[in-house]
């Protein structure tokens, strides 16, 4: 049981550093940008930061479903990486659909799977926001 909250604690810290790590380079991305965004027109500027941000989300979820389904393959919880991916992207949605299951004595990386997607939903929600506020002030030249 132990192993597993060890386990499913360190998976779930490197899924988060690593969506701060998009973050991050999405931020200096857009600062690199600004003088660009400041200058009209403004509404194409404003869907690329839009597609941009939308392709850190799906990096963060990628890198998320990813390092859960290399683990479970590695531990040998199913017996191929599709299942494996197919099992970790349901978990991680909180979908849970139910056809596809650990075995029992794997069950709490389950949980854990859903707890570090459900929590990097938040993040991203977070980064989604922050990031299209922080395009309007700059189009608006107003101060953070």
């Amino acid at each position: 049981m132990f192993a597993q909250l060890l386990l499913g604690s360190a998976i779930t810290l490197v899924s988060l550093l690593g969506a701060a790590l998009v973050w991050w380079v999405l931020n200096e991305a857009l600062l690199w940008m600004e003088p660009w965004l400041r200058r009209p027109p403004m509404p194409a500027k404003s869907l690329l930061v839009v597609f941009m941000a939308v392709l850190a989300t799906m990096a963060m979820m990628t890198l998320g479903v990813w390092l859960w389904a290399i683990t479970f393959v590695y531990m040998l919880v199913f017996s191929s990486l599709e299942e494996a991916v197919y099992y970790s992207l349901v978990a991680y949605t909180t979908l849970g659909l139910g056809d596809v299951v650990v075995p029992r004595d794997q069950r709490l990386l389950g949980g854990m799977t859903g707890a570090n997607g459900f929590m990097m939903f938040g993040l991203m929600t977070a980064m989604l926001t922050d990031t299209l506020r922080h395009v309007r002030r700059v189009q608006r030249n107003l101060r953070d």
